[in-house]
Parts: structure tokens; C-alpha cells; sequence
């Protein structure tokens, strides 16, 4: 059986993948909090209660995994703000997980896998720039970055990375941070973004799918 670990596993798009992969995959579920992912029951999931921009206990963690086959990064920290407003530490969690986390994740995984796909769960915001998502946009678009180097640096080696770029998603971290005024019921939902990743990991090897954008028709990008 083969191990896939998501990170922000807890909740939205993270639990939902939890939840579709949990009956054919070893699931290594890290997250800061786990009260939703107690509740599953499963000899295949393994949860850690973890901060993925806390690199020591982030190392912890991984000395218990053997072996990665597929890494979702999908942990992230969003605020609808103004640059000028947002504070200096909601600035720096924002980084600290989107970018730093992100990076740390996906550089212990790759000690640990021999070929797979890594998927990064990155935003529109990281094609473009949105109003008051400066710090957001930022890190994601950072994530280009990393999506773009590390298929050079590892497509020998049978390890492709695609980021998946969607609109507005009907989660908790949406609604509680970006008022909506939009029609919630056009938003997309976990499942749309389970659908496009089990499409990315069913996708024969050698393949390399770059980047996948999708977003409600009530969205402009």
C-alpha cells in the first residue's frame, strides 16, 4: 500500500483528502490540530500534531516515516487584509507556514521518496495579484517558483510536482477570513479539489502536469 502524507489534514480541502484517500493509501496526516481527525477511524491514518514551520518537531515527525510516494501540501495560513493594516505577526505566520513550512515539508519528503508527485495546493492568488492579500499572494506565488525548479531538478529521478491553483473554496478558512459577497453556493468545494488531485496521482508516470487552474464562473482571473 502506498503512504501519502497532507499536511493541514484537520480541516477543509486537508480532511477531505484525508477522508477520499483513507481506504486505498497510508495516510500520514499532519496538522496543528487534529479534534476532526480523531474522529476517523482507520488502521491507515497516522496523524502528528505538528506546526510545519517548527522544523525541529517537523524532523521528529519524519524520522517516523519510511517511505513517501505522494506529498499534498495543503496546509496554509490565509487573512484578507491590506499590507498596511495586517499586523506584523499575522505577516510572519503567513509566511511561516505557506512559504517556510511548505519548503521544509517538501525537502525532508524528498529523503524519503524514490518517485512519486508531490501536489502543492497553492491559489489563484499565486497567478496574480489580489486585493488585501499582499503577504498571501506572495507566498504563493513563491510556490511557482518552487514548482518550476524542483520538476528540473528531480524529473531523473521520477519525481514530478504540479500546484493547483483554485478560486474561492467553501472551507473554514474562507469564510471566517474573506468576507464573501458573492453567491456562496457558486464557491467551489473540497471535493472539487479531491477530484483534481486524484486525477494528478492517477495520471500514468513520466507525465509532468505543470499546473492546473480552476475557479466558480463568478470569479474573474
Amino acid at each position: 500500500m502506498k503512504t501519502i502524507v497532507i499536511t493541514g489534514a484537520n480541516k477543509g480541502v486537508g480532511l477531505a483528502l484525508v477522508k477520499h484517500f483513507i481506504s486505498d493509501f497510508k495516510v500520514v496526516a499532519l496538522s496543528r490540530s487534529y479534534d476532526n481527525l480523531i474522529n476517523i477511524k482507520s488502521d491507515n491514518l497516522t496523524f502528528h500534531r505538528v506546526d510545519i514551520s517548527d522544523l525541529s518537531r517537523l524532523k521528529d515527525v519524519f524520522e517516523s516515516i519510511t517511505n513517501i510516494d505522494y506529498l499534498i501540501n495543503c496546509a496554509a495560513v490565509f487573512e484578507s487584509q491590506t499590507l498596511l493594516k495586517q499586523s506584523f505577526d499575522k505577516v510572519e505566520e503567513i509566511i511561516d507556514v505557506n512559504l517556510k513550512g511548505t519548503l521544509f515539508t517538501t525537502k525532508l519528503t524528498l529523503d524519503k521518496m524514490k518517485k512519486g508527485r508531490i501536489v502543492n495546493i497553492s491559489s489563484v492568488s499565486g497567478l496574480h495579484g489580489i486585493e488585501n492579500q499582499s503577504v498571501y499572494s506572495s507566498t504563493k506565488h513563491s510556490l511557482n517558483g518552487l514548482q518550476e525548479s524542483l520538476n528540473f531538478e528531480l524529473i531523473k529521478k521520477g519525481i514530478q510536482v504540479t500546484n493547483i491553483n483554485p478560486g474561492g473554496i467553501n472551507t473554514p478558512l474562507w469564510n471566517k477570513n474573506n468576507p464573501y459577497n458573492g453567491d456562496l453556493n457558486k464557491l467551489l468545494t473540497p471535493e472539487d479539489i479531491v477530484k483534481t488531485v486524484k486525477f494528478i496521482l492517477d495520471f500514468r508516470e513520466g507525465v509532468v502536469i505543470k499546473n492546473i487552474t480552476l475557479f466558480p464562473d463568478n470569479e474573474i482571473h
